[in-house]
């Protein structure tokens, strides 16, 4: 069984069709052949064609409901239940089987002029109610044709005759029957139950005075008044339903004697063709006022759609908008929105008559072809205006109140110039912060030296005592860690002061760099039992400033040293990858927990297991080694060891 399939009708609209599965196609094959037998049992005497068909009716309905691909296997299916029906009502085979083709060949030209066998057709537009009723005339033709030529070739009877008969029969019974098949997408809309039920008495009430046994005034007209009240009043599904049971209705009434189309005593011959052509024009007008009424459903849909994006979007909106007439030498406000009509409130009389400065600026932009602005108890209004070219004396204006606006940006432009303000100073601060530590770092270590220096010469002297040689140490130490901390001060302020001199790079082997640095580290290194083991290529070599290559190295290998216990190792080794030589410091240390490395290059910033530890140092190692690193174009990353420790990479320019 295939899903319900919302598809595009040929008029636009969408429609929801059901797709058969095989209890409607037995549902089907079962209403077919059981209005076949009534229509072949139902024939009148003398007459081989009945005056009305139905089966030809659900047979179209049929085809034109089942899905595109299906189609030739529902027309034979029309095909084999039809010669089935006309066997069993009690014709002979050769004109059963004619009948059959000509009922199968009818439903085929239908549906090939509405929809073919790739499409689906709905009663959208007035368009498809001409073009079903020329489809339905169609298939009536070919009908009467085929059927006349069965009749006249097989049972020896009249051409002119059964075509006509066959032909219209079939046309009025496909034209009722047929639409409920290609019904469009309904559009919910009200209806009054009661007036259904009132409408529904009176067409019966009218159709039985009309059509009733012995009723022989002239009045078949009158019940077509009651299809078009249906029409424009009740859904679509509900006129097309009321038609064909008028349709039904008089037929029968008919053939039982009643009304204009009755059975004439007098003559004694059936008036079919009168009975047929009632109920094609009944079919036919209800199928072309429905349409015509889902299409101004559908418009007036579309334009209430329309109108309230119009509504929600500029009548409702902040922007005043107005019509204004300027002719006998005033201006008076035919429409206006609500903002309009507040904005020119105070402007506006009791006459209607518009006088103010909102009206002034209004007939300058309107003179200019350019806004004006007013300004007034600090509110800023733009006015636009533009003549209106088929209404010679009105003009349309646009009162736009951009306050708000003009505030914010006066706000936003004050931030600004805050933010520069603050960003200077902030600047400043810094620099004058760099100025003090450097210029305070160069006049601390003439002291620093002059306490240094004599305190080695207290150190040497033999008149000390114990206590006091003690205290001299004491003072040397303290010395040599506040002149570690202004030369790292001052490598700082000399690192962020300016880049390298070009002139002073060089090109230096890796492993030369190396073993400077190690040298340098070595004594730290045998104090602690720490074993260095150091793995470099022959071609790695880095372009940097000398000094600031070795100070980096020999930070982070100090570092190295700082934090490895007594007896573990660190490893150096050179890598090449790219542009870049990386030298990495390995520890066997305690490592570094990930939000520590994320402040490690700050600042005076010092991890808390060196706090707990009281680690020597001043938080600045990391961060002169980093700053002369992007000195010279490199840079420094932390992670972790493989099993444990710190792994400090510096990466430099290739050489």
């Amino acid at each position: 069984m295939e899903p319900a399939t919302s598809l595009t009708s040929l008029g636009g609209g969408e429609y929801r069709s059901w797709v058969p599965s095989w209890w409607v196609w037995l549902l089907a094959a079962v209403t077919i052949g059981a209005l076949g037998v009534w229509g072949v049992t139902s024939s009148g005497e003398g007459s081989i064609v009945a005056a009305w068909w139905p089966a030809a009716g659900v047979s179209v309905a049929f085809v034109l409901a089942i899905a595109p691909r299906r189609r030739l296997g529902a027309i034979g299916l029309v095909l084999v239940v039809t010669a089935a029906a006309n066997l069993i009502g009690g014709r002979e085979p050769g004109v059963a089987i004619g009948f059959a083709i000509a009922n199968a060949a009818e439903a085929a030209v239908v549906v090939a002029i509405l929809a073919g066998r790739r499409r689906r057709f709905a009663l959208s537009t007035v368009i498809d109610g001409l073009r079903f009723v020329l489809a339905v005339a169609a298939g009536a033709l070919v009908i009467g044709a085929l059927a006349g030529a069965v009749v006249a070739v097989r049972a020896s009877g009249d051409f002119g005759s059964t075509f006509a008969t066959a032909a219209s029969s079939h046309a009025a019974a496909v034209l009722l029957i047929a639409p409920f098949a290609v019904l469009p997408e309904q559009i919910l809309e009200r209806f009054s139950w009661v007036e259904v039920a009132l409408q529904t008495v009176l067409v019966g009430a009218t159709v039985y005075l009309v059509f009733r046994p012995g009723a022989q005034l002239p009045l078949a007209f009158i019940p077509l008044t009651f299809v078009a009240w249906a029409a424009f009043r009740f859904p679509m599904v509900m006129a097309l339903a009321q038609s064909l049971l008028i349709g039904v209705a008089v037929l029968l009434l008919s053939l039982a004697g009643g009304g204009p189309f009755g059975i004439l005593p007098t003559v004694g011959i059936p008036s079919a063709a009168l009975i047929d052509v009632f109920l094609v024009a009944l079919a036919v007008m209800t199928v072309l006022l429905v349409t015509a009424r889902n299409q101004l459903r559908v418009a007036t849909r579309a334009a209430a759609q329309t109108m309230q994006l119009v509504t929600g979007g500029f009548v409702g909106s902040e922007v005043g908008l107005l019509i204004a007439d300027g002719s006998r030498g005033a201006s008076r406000v035919v429409w206006a929105n609500g903002a309009g009509q507040n904005a020119v409130a105070a402007e506006v009389d009791d006459d209607g008559r518009w006088t103010g400065p909102l009206e002034a600026g209004a007939r300058t932009a309107l003179d200019t072809g350019a806004e004006s602005v007013y300004e007034r108890d600090g509110y800023t209004i733009r006015i636009v205006a533009n003549p209106l070219p088929e209404l010679s004396t009105r003009f349309a204006v646009q009162i736009i109140d951009v306050s708000s606006t003009v505030r914010m940006t006066q706000i936003r432009v004050e931030a600004e110039l805050e933010r520069d303000a603050a960003r200077a100073a902030r600047m400043d601060l810094e620099r004058q912060r760099e100025d003090f530590v450097a210029t305070t770092s160069h006049e601390l270590r003439t002291p620093i030296t002059s306490i240094l220096g004599y305190s080695e010469f207290l150190a040497e002297s033999d008149d000390l005592t114990a206590t006091e040689r003690e205290w001299v140490g004491v003072i040397m130490r303290n010395g040599a860690r506040l002149s570690a901390l202004v030369e790292d001060l001052l490598t700082l302020g000399r690192a962020s002061a300016a880049p390298v001199n070009p002139a002073a790079v060089r090109t230096l082997d890796s492993h030369d760099l190396i073993h400077d640095v190690v040298m340098t580290q070595q004594p730290i290194a045998d104090a602690k039992s720490l074993t260095i083991r150091v793995q470099t290529q022959d071609d790695d070599t880095v372009r940097v400033y000398p000094p600031d290559a070795v100070q980096s190295l020999g930070n982070l290998v100090s570092n190295a040293l700082k934090f490895t216990p007594n007896g573990g190792s660190i490893r150096i080794r050179t890598a090449q990858d790219g542009d870049d030589t990386v030298i990495s410091v390995a520890d066997s240390g305690p490592g570094m927990p990930a939000d520590a490395r994320a402040h490690a290059f700050d600042r005076f910033y010092r991890a808390p297991a060196a706090e707990r530890e009281n680690t020597p140092g001043a938080g600045l190692g990391l961060s002169i080694a980093r700053e002369l690193a992007e000195r010279n174009g490199g840079t420094i990353e932390l992670s972790a060891g493989e099993n444990s420790g710190l792994v400090a990479s510096l990466r430099l320019p290739r050489g």
